[in-house]
């Protein structure tokens, strides 16, 4: 069965910052920064930045993208990205990821928060790490979803002065397998009940058989 399985990327589109902020939005105030950088990224050409070094907000948000199989929890979803916190990080900063569910109308359901700093004790790093989460499902009323990472974001009540930050190779995956595989699973279930069923109805038959 493993061999006929299959990961299915659903979204971001331009996960890495391959095609510059193509299919992001962006935002930015005071003195943060954030930009598309091509000098350390984990992989490709380009990586996401956005930094601080005092409480100003920058924000990078992926374009809403269909859930397709994975809508309304059907199947599982893996979340995956690639990050780098440059600098040193003070005590309380973290730097806010989130894979975030909406409606079909766009309205927000639910969300899974990651928190990369000093929540996850992380500074100064000199190569990236993955972030993997495996076993999500989607709301039952979700059909599109999107990414969101930011410092200092709007309300937010985590802090973020500790320099620049990277992210790269973003990805929302659904383990699917084929339409036949998925036909065939319950109709063999149903053959071996089936065939269980005229065996013991057999053997009935048999016992009951008198002796010659």
């Amino acid at each position: 069965m493993p061999a006929m399985a299959r990961q299915v990327m659903i979204g971001p589109a331009n996960p890495g910052a391959k095609d510059g902020s193509d299919r992001w939005w962006v935002g930015a105030s005071g003195k943060s920064y954030l930009l598309v950088d091509n000098t350390d990224p984990a992989s490709d050409t380009s990586d996401f930045t956005l930094g601080s070094t005092n409480l100003d907000g920058a924000e990078w948000r992926s374009v809403i993208f269909p859930l397709g199989p994975a809508a309304a929890g059907a199947k599982s979803i893996t979340f995956s990205f690639a990050y780098k916190l440059a600098d040193e990080v003070k005590p309380g900063d973290n730097v806010l990821v989130q894979l975030r569910f909406f409606d079909k109308a766009t309205n927000w359901i639910s969300q899974r928060d990651i928190l990369l700093g000093d929540s996850s004790h992380d500074s100064a790093m000199n190569r990236y790490k993955t972030v993997t989460v495996t076993g999500l499902h989607a709301p039952l009323q979700a059909e599109v979803a999107d990414i969101r990472f930011n410092i200092n974001g709007y309300r937010s009540p985590y802090p973020w002065s500790s320099g620049t930050a990277r992210f790269d190779d973003f990805s929302v995956k659904v383990t699917t397998i084929s339409p036949l595989v998925e036909i065939g699973i319950p109709a063999a279930v149903l053959l071996g009940i089936a065939i269980m069923a005229a065996f013991l109805l057999h053997s009935r038959r048999k016992r009951r058989q008198p002796n010659p």
